[in-house]
């Protein structure tokens, strides 16, 4: 496989401005307003300056528009915009069912150009002649590729990054900076795994020891399957399995700073927010969104197209297509009703208090 040079394959740059007319044409949508106007940049209802367009998808940011000094915005057709202050602007309105469904489309339109490095093994790199790696993936500075490891077509080790022993990196994938990937783990065609991703690392498995004086440790030897189109986020980590595989479905998508433990099953196309944590053994079924620090004891099972809302406390398997919320976390309207009861006890409290000095 040829040495990687200092050289660099850059993608076909994108027009790094647009008009509202061509970005219209391009989500689908209705203009009102000039269709030559030029715009130069994309930002927030609220920070947007004039040349740059932004996005309305509901009413709470339809509020802000009368102040924004956007001169064009992208708006949900059932959002009604609310007139704009005296002395700005007449902004061009471009219309759509869903802005922020076609806010991809236009966000795509103004990235900058993504820079790929050349196939090749950098110079500082250290593969094993046992490793296989395709001629055209790419293995960055300072990584390492142990024996056996299977590197894909087209695949793309950016810096950093460490296989251990057996790793397979499916074609098309692009491991960050820092990534570890620990023995015989798999990953996957079209993975994304952000910078500091640990893939296969020992579970959190201890038992007493036989003497009494302290914790002996359950070996893991299990490993994690990945399977295509998965997207981890920056130092998520994922444990092996102790037997048999932790898997993340195709598809699914990992925030940063989540934990899964051994032998976790996340299925397809899942949405997972940042500092999640599964407990071990956890099963999630396709489709399931979990917000934010929301938390998973372990053996728990979860069904298909489950919400779980930020911070809940989930101890209980949950039906398909149910909402859960709350510590302990439990159905959505119940949870609710508790928690507008827990607001009121204070004013209970004290009309009780006056019920009882009144007697």
């Amino acid at each position: 496989m040829p040495i990687m040079t200092a050289s660099a394959q850059t993608a076909r740059p994108r027009p790094a401005e647009a008009t509202a007319a061509e970005i219209a044409s391009l989500v689908g949508g209705e203009l009102d307003g000039p269709a030559d106007l030029r715009i130069v940049g994309l930002e927030s209802v609220e920070r947007a300056r004039e040349g740059e367009l932004t996005f309305i998808a509901d009413a709470a940011w339809a509020a802000a528009w009368p102040r924004s000094k956007a001169s064009a915005v992208l708006v949900s057709r059932a959002v009604e915009l609310p007139p704009r202050e005296a002395g700005l602007e007449p902004a061009a309105v471009i219309r759509v069912a869903d802005a922020d469904a076609a806010m991809i489309a236009v966000l795509e339109r103004f990235a900058p150009p993504v820079e790929r490095p050349a196939p090749g093994i950098h110079p500082t790199a250290v593969v094993s002649p046992n490793a296989e790696v395709d001629p055209t993936a790419t293995v960055g500075p300072q990584c390492c590729v142990a024996a056996d490891c299977k590197v894909g077509p087209r695949a793309v080790l950016v810096a950093g990054v460490r296989l251990y022993r057996g790793v397979v990196v499916g074609e098309d994938s692009v491991l960050h900076a820092s990534v570890t990937v620990r023995e015989r783990c798999v990953v996957g065609r079209r993975v994304i795994l952000h910078c500091g991703v640990a893939v296969g690392t020992d579970g959190f498995g201890y038992r007493p020891s036989p003497d009494g004086r302290g914790l002996a440790k359950v070996p893991h030897i299990g490993n994690v399957v990945i399977e295509d189109d998965v997207e981890i986020g920056a130092n998520t980590c994922i444990d092996r399995g102790k037997f048999g595989a932790t898997v993340i479905g195709a598809g699914t998508k990992i925030d940063n700073l989540c934990q899964i433990a051994h032998n976790c099953v996340i299925g397809r196309s899942c949405a997972i927010s940042g500092l999640v944590g599964l407990a071990g053994t956890v099963t999630i079924g396709d489709g399931t969104r979990i917000g934010g620090a929301a938390g998973i004891a372990d053996h728990i099972k979860i069904g298909r197209g489950v919400t779980i809302a930020a911070r809940a406390g989930v101890m209980n398997d949950i039906p398909d297509g149910e909402t859960w919320a709350g510590v302990p976390a439990q159905e959505r309207t119940q949870a609710i009703r508790e928690a507008i009861a827990i607001r009121r006890l204070p004013e209970l409290s004290r009309k009780l208090r006056d019920m009882l000095e009144d007697r």
